[in-house]
């Protein structure tokens, strides 16, 4: 086992991080249960096009579209594409500093250097020759960015075993997000006095034919893999909490809407103490950890929110039933963000927006935060977005 350098431990009270500005107060009081000015409101991933509506203007903010256009910068260019990054970066603070968000979270991005365009949507990535090409295509009815062709599809369960034990054999260098990600380190820089800047982190089986047959037959392979990756874990952390971040953004996909992908024995002896010694390392750290996951997290929500005890839950799929006033009944100290239908944010009028923000307001304050149950979407109506963080901001008044 590889030594993991150990961050100096804040005290437990991460209110002793310098950060004094009202977002900080609003949500440091949520995770004191203590009763802020306003709820604070936020967004992981916001879509370009209504972003651009409400700063109107052409804006890069989120979801698979700018992975279609970084490629467009790539292809067009090294300065160009420094160029996208920068606006990427300049756009995703406007929207923050327009929708009076508290905290800020970078976006999702494919930095990948695209190798060639191959029509007008279609995006050739890796060595057409070799056997790692791919092709991403861009919709731009839907505005997304999506795989449609490789020269290799899933792994097979015997090709994640070879994977695993050749990432056990010889485990990968330790990148930190702070390493990976300069969007980061640009928030860091230019905002952090403001704005909660959210860390992040990841651990999650993936969602795929060849791992989950990998839970069933050979479950302590996955285990010992998830092993090196939680060394990566925790030397991230580690990084992340003394460059100053405090609230990290984590969990990882593993239910759909009719529960978990995997068994609850993989769940209980594999996926669940792992995560428990993540939570119990951030607490170390004085950092306070948010569980993500989309789907029907019910049949293991009693291990994962009552034993394990992640600091908060997002991405609250009320469409798959996590609804919040029968999760804040079961676990009363436990913050919770989103809950606003996605769905219903597309279709729904803004007075029914209201109503389904108020519901949450009233069921899970004063742990709670004001988000969609995931993202913005690309086609949400404006009034709508602005109808949940307006219901958000006056819920008290």
């Amino acid at each position: 086992m590889r030594n993991i350098p150990q961050a100096a431990p804040t005290a437990n009270d991460f209110s002793s991080h310098p950060m004094t500005s009202l977002h900080h107060a609003r949500v440091r009081a949520v995770f004191n249960g203590a009763i802020p000015d306003r709820l604070p409101i936020c967004e992981q991933a916001f879509a370009s096009s209504v972003a651009s509506e409400i700063l109107g203007r052409e804006a890069f903010t989120g979801s698979t579209d700018i992975h279609y256009q970084e490629a467009c910068a790539w292809l067009n260019g090294k300065n160009a594409h420094e160029e996208f990054v920068q606006k990427l970066f300049q756009d995703v603070v406007a929207l923050h500093q327009a929708l009076d968000f508290d905290i800020f979270f970078i976006p999702w991005r494919k930095d990948e250097p695209p190798t060639k365009r191959l029509d007008d949507y279609r995006i050739l990535y890796g060595n057409p020759d070799g056997n790692d090409w791919s092709v991403y295509q861009f919709d731009p009815v839907s505005r997304t960015y999506g795989l449609v062709d490789s020269a290799r599809g899933e792994p097979t369960f015997e090709e994640v075993c070879q994977h695993v034990r050749e990432t056990l054999k010889n485990p990968p260098k330790i990148k930190t997000a702070l390493e990976m990600f300069p969007l980061l380190n640009m928030a860091l820089r230019e905002c952090r006095d403001e704005l909660v800047i959210s860390g992040f982190s990841f651990m999650a089986v993936p969602m795929q034919k060849g791992w989950l047959e990998a839970t069933v037959l050979e479950p302590a392979l996955v285990a010992d893999y998830l092993d090196v990756v939680m060394e990566g874990i925790q030397v991230d952390l580690a990084a992340q909490q003394q460059a100053g971040l405090w609230l990290i953004n984590g969990g990882g996909d593993f239910a759909f809407n009719n529960g978990p992908i995997y068994s609850p024995k993989f769940f209980r002896e594999v996926m669940l103490p792992r995560w428990k010694r993540t939570f119990d390392y951030c607490r170390k750290l004085g950092m306070k950890y948010i569980f993500r996951s989309d789907g029907n997290l019910w049949p293991i929500a009693v291990d994962l929110f009552g034993s394990a005890q992640p600091d908060a839950y997002y991405e609250c799929d009320v469409d798959a039933g996590m609804i919040f006033s029968d999760l804040r009944r079961r676990f009363p100290n436990l913050v919770l963000m989103g809950n606003v239908s996605c769905a219903s944010l597309l279709t729904s009028t803004p007075a029914e927006i209201r109503e389904q923000t108020r519901q949450c307001i009233e069921a899970a304050q004063p742990r709670l935060v004001i988000a969609s149950a995931n993202a913005i979407l690309h086609g949400t109506p404006v009034d709508n977005v602005l109808s949940m963080y307006d219901t958000a901001k006056n819920g008290r008044k």
